[in-house]
């Protein structure tokens, strides 16, 4: 049997589908199982080993401007693979998976997605964590019966990550640090932010974190300049450090593992401290996105969300943009916690 799964990104959906990875693979021992995503979001996958390939596609050829590119990839394996889980949400991305020969399997959370799908989920309910939609399509596969408590995130950590992570704090001289990521909504497939803390937030937030601790910045390319910004505008004090851009994905989890308090938006790092199974050592600021939808229960982590009378479904749910300004009713005092010293752990 041939498994192809399909979906383009980003780093924190990929991450929630690697439960899947993980029980297909136990469920179908001798099956192989491929994954096709984004080149971009091809890290979040590598040393997997519940996978047999991963096929990175560039990431235009998930979009409308790449369709041709795709419909090519999807043509030369359409004969290949029995099953075809479609784990996008779009019935543009199901429509396209009407090139493939085998069972496709995916969610409708289109009424037309009915049509374009053998066997499908219904995706309508944004108080439920997005992971368990994910194992919602092994149950109605017919491959195998999920394990709806078995949903730690898979992402390997290798001992030249941990290496390399050490060394650098360790030339910075950096113990008991606390890390802060401001990033969400400004990526590859969304422009505007809408996900991070505001100007004035954020720079409340580093002000009194400086007071009394090393603060790291992590995050992706994109975030490098915002923070460039933040550095400036606090006048480059020494404790701070823009890490953004410098570690790999395996890396800035281990850091995030470190770290005394972790400080993130519902963005990727977000879910890597999910990975790194931080409980109430992380604080999740939230505005467009409902926590229960993207954080698994009873983990422990700290959730600050002050918009719940302007949250708007059709953003998570469907991707719609909106023009509302989140935030603005955010206590930064009362989303610092008082955390104790610690030295960095080996």
């Amino acid at each position: 049997m041939k498994i192809l799964l399909i979906k383009r990104g980003a780093i924190g959906d990929i991450l929630m589908t690697t439960p899947l990875v993980r029980q297909l693979r136990q469920n179908l021992p001798n099956a192989v199982i491929d994954y096709c995503v984004a080149f971009s979001f091809k890290v979040v996958l590598e040393n997997n080993k519940y996978l047999d390939n991963i096929i990175a596609l560039d990431d235009k050829m998930f979009n409308l401007n790449g369709l041709f590119g795709f419909m090519q990839f999807a043509f030369s394996v359409r004969k290949k693979y029995d099953y075809i889980f479609i784990l996008g949400k779009s019935w543009q991305i199901n429509l396209l998976g009407k090139i493939f020969s085998g069972i496709k399997i995916g969610y409708a959370r289109e009424a037309i997605s009915k049509f374009l799908l053998d066997k499908y989920v219904i995706y309508n309910n944004i108080l439920r964590y997005h992971g368990l939609y994910y194992l919602d399509v092994l149950k109605i596969s017919g491959l195998g019966c999920p394990n709806y408590s078995d949903i730690e995130l898979d992402l390997l950590i290798t001992e030249k990550d941990r290496t390399a992570v050490l060394d650098k704090c360790n030339a910075y001289n950096l113990q008991g640090f606390v890390i802060v990521v401001n990033s969400g909504g400004n990526n590859q497939y969304e422009s505007g932010g809408i996900r991070m803390l505001p100007k004035d937030k954020i720079l409340e937030l580093l002000n009194a974190l400086l007071r009394h601790h090393q603060v790291i910045l992590l995050g992706g390319y994109v975030d490098r300049s915002n923070y460039t910004d933040y550095f400036e505008k606090l006048n480059c004090p020494t404790n701070l450090f823009n890490w953004a851009g410098e570690l790999s994905l395996a890396q800035s989890t281990y850091l995030i593992s470190l770290a005394k308090h972790v400080y993130t938006t519902d963005c990727g790092a977000m879910h890597l401290g999910v990975v790194a199974q931080l409980g109430n050592k992380m604080t999740c600021f939230f505005g467009p996105t409902h926590p229960q939808h993207v954080l698994p229960e009873n983990k422990g982590f700290r959730i600050y969300w002050s918009d719940q009378d302007i949250f708007d479904k059709s953003y998570p749910l469907l991707g719609t943009e909106l023009t509302q300004k989140y935030f603005k009713n955010l206590n930064i005092n009362d989303a610092i916690v008082n955390i104790c010293s610690a030295k960095v752990k080996g």
